[in-house]
Parts: structure tokens; sequence; C-alpha cells
């Protein structure tokens, strides 16, 4: 008898490398001479970002950018001063082999700095970085999806899975020249900025994705007075090559920022008052195209002996994207005196850690809120008050199970603040959960069948039917393939509506 196998072959998704690399950064710095003298430390930070990576065969290889702030007072000026260092390293990490269709994550940290000043004119700092690297790629598994002849049955299990995947990053740069009001002082010196990118529109077009939306950039300056804030808006639009792409496919879109550099120069009145942004933002575009498939999960035939082999793989399913907004309120009060005056106020996040809990279908994501305030104390000079404060939000999803993985970001985005004493003041900030969740599921399917033609199943007598006592829930599949029947001549001999019995009782088994 004719035996014709289908088989097909699936995309399935493989872990290359997770692990963890440092970085030490170390500054000896001498002020140049249009810099003051050091009189008061106020802050020193490191404020890490990957710009760049690159796989060429077993290697990844990316750019590490690691910005150093650093912020003093003088003694005869209460001008805060800012010295700015930007250091770039390069880093690898070797795969062991050439992956197809890799998908990267890097996730750079700050773990400590400690800076000292040696005199007043040098500092010396020392730091360390860390990166998270995750590294996965795509395999393919076959599997057998029908059989015929050989009077074979099959036990199939429908299964949706991302049979296609186009992923795409590409880095943009966004320049916008930006006047202060009449109202606002001029510009002496960056001290910071901050960034927070909107989540962005997408339309499909064929073999193209068209992604628009706005950076707003909040910048924190020196003047004659003190400190002042600036707000505004960077609109930026972007036409990303993705061959194949079409309506048939589900589209997210991650967004980070590279680096942002603001410069400020004189407008056409001789005035310190235009600031020149540059951002680079990094778009990843992630496209996968969903498709049906029954796999057989389990084989015999009713007239020949047969053996086959399985094997157990995971399915990736279509991400499933999450945007959530939660908020945090916080209280904070200076120890060292009065506050003259509030410049700013803003928060990091910095310790994410992110928990799946399959019973309960959700994410829990937990870490640590730092919020910095820029002040004016009682003597007139700058100075940041900080704390950190715990927080945790759960993200509750259907589809979360205990082989989810969850690729989100944790934005602050932004704060507000309400003076509540002399020396204290309370802090609300909103933040935002962004990404996306991915979701697999563990399959076991038939990867060969092979049946034996020469010799036929020899039965213990002659009989058309067998008597058998079934229980409660059980498969009628495993009783058919005990006695080499079909499940279809099981459930009609017993009028049976499912393929488990729902009873106890005794069951006709025809032998076919």
């Amino acid at each position: 008898m004719d035996l014709k196998i289908n088989r097909e072959m699936l995309s399935v998704s493989e872990k290359i490398y997770d692990g963890v690399q440092e970085q030490s950064v170390e500054l000896d710095y001498i002020l140049p001479d249009y810099y003051p003298d050091i009189f008061k430390l106020i802050k020193c930070c490191i404020v890490p970002t990957i710009i760049s990576s690159n796989i060429n065969g077993d290697s990844l290889t990316y750019e590490l950018l690691a910005d150093v702030k650093i912020l003093y007072c003088s003694e005869k000026d209460n001008k805060l001063q800012c010295i700015n260092q930007k250091m770039t390293y390069s880093k690898t990490v070797q795969m062991g082999a050439n992956v197809n269709k890799p998908m990267v994550s890097l996730i750079p940290k700050a773990d400590h700095i400690n800076c000292r000043v040696v005199n007043q004119r040098r500092i010396d700092m020392r730091g360390a970085v860390s990166i998270k690297v995750k590294i996965t790629g795509e395999t393919t598994q076959e599997v057998i999806c029908d059989i015929f002849g050989m009077n074979a049955q099959m036990k199939k299990i429908p299964v949706e899975y991302a049979a296609k995947k186009i992923i795409e990053n590409k880095t943009i740069t966004v320049n916008e020249d930006v006047e202060l009001n009449m109202s606002k002082p001029s510009v002496s010196g960056i001290v910071r900025s901050d960034v927070i990118l909107s989540e962005p529109d997408k339309k499909i077009i064929s073999n193209k994705l068209v992604v628009k939306g706005d950076a707003e950039v909040k910048v924190l300056y020196t003047c004659s007075d003190g400190m002042e804030t600036m707000n505004f808006s960077v609109p930026y639009s972007q036409i990303v090559d993705m061959e194949g792409l079409d309506e048939n496919y589900d589209c997210s879109v991650n967004l980070r920022l590279v680096s942002c550099d603001i410069i400020a120069n004189t407008n056409s009145d001789g005035e310190n008052k235009l600031l020149k942004c540059e951002l680079k933002i990094g778009i990843r575009c992630r496209a996968i195209k969903t498709l049906p498939v029954q796999l057989v999960a389990d084989a015999y035939s009713t007239s020949y002996p047969c053996e086959y082999a399985s094997s157990k793989f995971m399915i990736d399913q279509p991400p499933v994207s999450v945007n959530e907004i939660f908020q945090n309120k916080t209280s904070i009060e200076n120890d060292d005196g009065t506050i003259a005056c509030v410049y700013d106020v803003w928060s990091t996040v910095k310790n994410i850690n992110i928990q799946i809990n399959s019973e309960e279908r959700s994410l829990k994501i937990s870490g640590m809120l730092c919020f910095s305030i820029m002040i004016k104390n009682e003597n007139n000079f700058p100075a940041i008050l900080e704390k950190e404060e715990a927080f945790e939000h759960v993200v509750e999803n259907d589809k979360i199970t205990e082989n989810s993985l969850a690729e989100i970001n944790v934005e602050p985005l932004g704060c507000t603040y309400t003076l509540t004493s002399s020396n204290g003041l309370s802090i609300k900030t909103d933040i935002r959960v962004i990404g996306d969740l991915f979701t697999s599921s563990i399959c076991e399917a038939l990867t060969d069948v092979k049946f034996d033609d020469t010799v036929k199943i020899t039965r213990d007598g002659d009989y058309a039917l067998k008597l058998y006592y079934g229980v409660e829930n059980e498969d009628v599949w495993n009783i058919a393939k005990k006695y080499c029947t079909s499940v279809n001549a099981i459930m009609e001999e017993n009028s049976l509506d499912s393929d488990r019995l729902t009873d106890n009782g005794m069951l006709l088994i025809p032998i076919v």
C-alpha cells in the first residue's frame, strides 16, 4: 500500500547568548583655563548608551557610549558649572556559530561611580557600566502534518505559528533649531536634557513601513540668574524598507534614544538664545506573519506495526504589545535648610526586574525610582536633593505563559512637584511600561514515521467487537490506539460527542 507523508518546515527560535558584560569607565580630568576652580562638587553621573551594533559571522560587535557629567560650583561664583565628557568603547560577544535572523537586545546600566576632587583643578572619576546581552536566532524544524495510506491513524494538534519574520534596525538623525522666547534668559551652559519618545504611528505600504512620531525634549540650562528650563517638540518621520511586507503582517516598532546633543548659539540679535538640537533615534521594526498548521502528535496503523520519532520544540506566537502608564508619588525634604527655588525635578529608573507568573497570567515589574531635584538653597548655591524609592507594577494578559519572554522598557514621563513647606516638596511622576510580550508554546510532534508493510497486525481472536470499561476524562485516542482501531469508529458505535469520556462506563470497541 502506498504511503505518502506531508511535511512542514517550522520556524523555531533558539537562544544563542544570554549574559552580562562589564566595562570600567575612568576619567582623570584637568579643568581647562576657562573653567573656574572647584569649590564644591554637586554631582557626578554616567549615562550609558548603545550607539551601534553589528554581527559579522559568529561575532557581535557593539559600541558603548559613556556620557559622563560632573557638576560643581566655584568659591566666588554660585553659578553651576557642568563638565561633559563622552567616551566610547568597543565590545565583542562570541556567539560560537553563525546565526540566522539574529535578534539582539543590549541593555546598559551604570553600576557605580566614585568621583574625587584631587585639587581645585583636577578631578579623578572611577565607575563601571554593565551591559545585559541577549541574542536569539531562528532555525527550522521539520515536522509531519499529514499521513496517507497504510491505514494510518493520526492525532493532530492545531497550531498557529510565526511563519515569517521581517526584522529591520535603523538609526535616524533628526535636527531642530529652537529659539528661546523673549521671556527666557540667554543660555550660559547646558546642564542636562530629557527626551521622551512618544508612541509612533505606523503605516504599512508595499515592502515598507512608515514610522512617524514626536520627541518631547526638556532642557535645563544655566543663565545669569541661575537656571531655567525649556521644553519643545521635535517631529520625526522615517520610511523603513522591509522586503516582503504587506497587510498580512503584524508590525511592532521599538524606539530608543541613542543620543541627544544640544548646543547653544547666538540668534539674529546676537543673544545666546538659539538651541541647536541633534537627536539620534534607534528604530527597530519587527513584522510577523502567522499561519495555521495541523501537526501530527501521534500515529499508528490499524493494520501494520508502526515506529515513529518525535521532538519537542518551541513555536513562536505573535507578539503582544504592552503599553501602560502608572503613577508614583513621594515626598522629600532638604535637611540642610530651606529651599529658595526649585529649578527642575526629574526621575530615572534602575535595577528593573521582570517576573512572569504563568498561573496568574501576569508580569510583575519592579525596580528603583530615583528622584533628583535641582534647587537653590538658602545660601543661593545650587544643590541636588536625591531620593530612591522602590516601585512595583503588575501587567495582566491572558496570553502570558511560563515560556513567555518580556522585552519591556520602563520610562519616566516627567515629574510635577508641589512645595509642602519651606524645606519640603511632594513629587508625582508618570511611568510608562512599554514593549512586547513574546509567547511561545511547547509542542511535541512527529518528525519521522515508519510502517512495516511486510507484517500484518495479528489479533488474539476472531471478533468484531470488544468490551472496554472506560473512566471519566479518558482520551478516546488512547483507547483506539490500544486496540488498533479508529477513534471515529469508537465514537460512532457509542454515540460519543467528545473525544474524552464524560462518565465512567462500558464501551463497545469495534475492530476495523
